[in-house]
């Protein structure tokens, strides 16, 4: 989250940025956070911190918005839009392989199943006449 501020004159150049974060909490009592202004090409041009404590530290609950404007009256920025986090890029659509393509058995011209297929390559090969030896 981020917020598009009028531009404020700052070295290098104009800020026009302005971003919190590094919130540190004391559970019912303060916050701790900081702020940086950034300029057009994302250069940090000023930089510094905030304690929330009282009023303010109830105020905030948890509505980070809330740390925005509170930083802008501070600091005497004009707030033009706050920008929320993109949202979280969708996942990836789950692809299922394609469903097997089953096919009938192949059958003969008049319908009747091929026979089947005989594995011989482990059964005993007869000598041929080449194999023998002849004397010598």
């Amino acid at each position: 989250m981020f917020a598009i501020i009028e531009p404020v004159p700052a070295y290098p150049s104009p800020a026009t940025t302005l971003q919190v974060g590094a919130v540190q909490v004391t559970p019912g009592a303060s916050a701790f956070y900081q702020w940086t202004l950034f300029d057009a090409q994302g250069v940090t041009v000023g930089k510094n911190s905030i304690a929330l404590t009282g009023d303010a530290y109830t105020a905030w609950g948890s509505d980070d918005a809330y740390l925005y404007t509170y930083t802008a009256a501070q600091l005497g920025l004009t707030i033009v839009e706050i920008v929320p986090d993109a949202p979280p890029a969708p996942e990836p659509p789950v692809v299922e392989p394609p469903a097997p393509v089953i096919t009938a058995p192949p059958v003969l011209p008049d319908g009747a199943p091929l026979p089947p297929v005989v594995d011989d390559t482990a059964a005993p090969v007869a000598p041929s006449v080449v194999d023998s030896e002849e004397p010598k």
